[in-house]
C-alpha cells in the first residue's frame, strides 16, 4: 500500500472518529407535533373537529413532513405549512403539502426552506394547518416542535 493511500485511509478514520462523517440523508432535527382543532367561533364549532399526528425531518435546508388525520367534519381540502411570529401565534402560509381529500388520511411533502424559514423552524413558529370544506380556514393545527433536547 502507498504512503498515499496510507495517509488517506487515516484521514477517514480520523474524521469518522471525530463524528465528521455522517451519510448525506442524516437528519439535522426532528420535529413530532399533534394535530389539534383550530381555534373556533360559535359559528364554527360544529365544523372544527379530528386530530392527528405529525412528524418532520430537516436536513440541511430540506424540511420533510408526514402525518395522518382523522375525524374531520367534512373533507379536507388543503395542507400547508405556516410561519408564526413564535410558537401559537398564527401567520401566512408558505407551502403547500399533499393531502387526502376525505375526514381521514395522510399529508405529506419535502420543501427547501430559505434560512429564515429554517431558523423560524428550529425556533418552533412552523405549523402544519389542515383546511376543509365546512372549515376553510383551519381545522387542525400542529407546531412542529423539536425533539432535540
Amino acid at each position: 500500500m502507498s504512503s498515499h493511500a496510507r495517509r488517506c485511509i487515516r484521514a477517514i478514520g480520523m474524521a469518522a472518529s471525530l463524528g465528521l462523517l455522517q451519510p448525506a440523508h442524516a437528519a439535522d432535527a426532528q420535529f413530532f407535533s399533534t394535530l389539534d382543532p383550530a381555534p373556533m367561533t360559535l359559528a364554527t364549532r360544529g365544523n372544527v373537529a379530528g386530530t392527528g399526528s405529525i412528524t418532520a425531518e430537516i436536513a440541511g435546508d430540506r424540511l420533510t413532513v408526514q402525518g395522518s388525520f382523522s375525524g374531520l367534519a367534512s373533507p379536507a381540502t388543503k395542507a400547508q405549512l405556516r410561519s408564526g411570529s413564535m410558537t401559537g401565534v398564527p401567520g401566512d402560509a408558505f407551502a403547500d403539502l399533499m393531502v387526502s381529500p376525505a375526514e381521514s388520511g395522510t399529508l405529506s411533502g419535502t420543501v427547501t426552506l430559505s434560512s429564515a424559514q429554517r431558523k423560524a423552524l428550529l425556533a418552533g413558529a412552523i405549523y402544519v394547518q389542515i383546511d376543509s370544506v365546512k372549515a376553510p380556514d383551519g381545522t387542525l393545527r400542529a407546531w412542529l416542535l423539536s425533539r432535540q433536547p
